[in-house]
C-alpha cells in the first residue's frame, strides 16, 4: 500500500520475501504466519514498530499485522494519520478496554486495533480480518 508506506502488498509472494521472514506460530488455520525479522521496515510513519507479522494463505500475501508497544503509540493519533492518508470509509467500536477503528478502501481493510497492552495496525483481506482481530483480543 503506498499510501500507508508499507512495502507489504496484499498479494505479494511467500519468494518476494523468504531470506527476511522467520517463521512464527499460526495466527489462522490454513495459513501460515511469519515474522519479518529483515531491515527495510523498521518504522511506520512515526512509530517504531515492535513486530510485523506477515500471514500468507498457500504463499499469497493476505494480511499485514503491525503491532506497536502500547507505550509509545497512541491509538487516537495513529487512527486520524491513517484516515488522512486513506480517505475512506471508517467506523469505530468502542468497548471497555479495547477500541477498534476499520477502514475500509477499495481492495481492503485497515483496523487499527488497541487493547490493553498494544497497539495494532492490520491489513487484510477482508475475509481474514474478523479471524485475526479475535486472535488480538481473545
Amino acid at each position: 500500500m503506498n499510501q500507508l508506506n508499507i512495502p507489504f502488498k496484499l498479494g505479494m509472494q511467500y519468494d518476494t520475501w523468504e531470506f527476511d521472514l522467520e517463521l512464527a506460530h499460526d495466527r489462522l488455520q490454513g495459513c501460515d504466519s511469519y515474522i519479518y525479522i529483515g531491515k527495510k521496515f523498521n518504522k511506520f510513519l512515526n512509530y517504531h514498530k515492535y513486530k510485523t507479522e506477515l500471514i500468507f494463505n498457500l504463499d499469497t500475501l493476505e494480511a499485514i499485522l503491525i503491532s506497536f508497544d502500547n507505550s509509545n503509540s497512541d491509538y487516537n493519533e495513529l487512527s486520524e494519520i491513517v484516515n488522512l492518508k486513506l480517505n475512506c470509509f471508517s467506523e469505530n467500536l468502542d468497548y471497555e478496554e479495547i477500541k477498534i477503528c476499520r477502514f475500509v478502501t477499495k481492495t481492503n481493510e485497515v483496523w487499527v486495533i488497541k487493547n490493553n497492552s498494544k497497539l495494532y495496525l492490520l491489513v487484510s483481506n477482508s475475509r481474514y480480518s474478523k479471524n485475526i482481530i479475535n486472535t488480538l483480543l481473545w
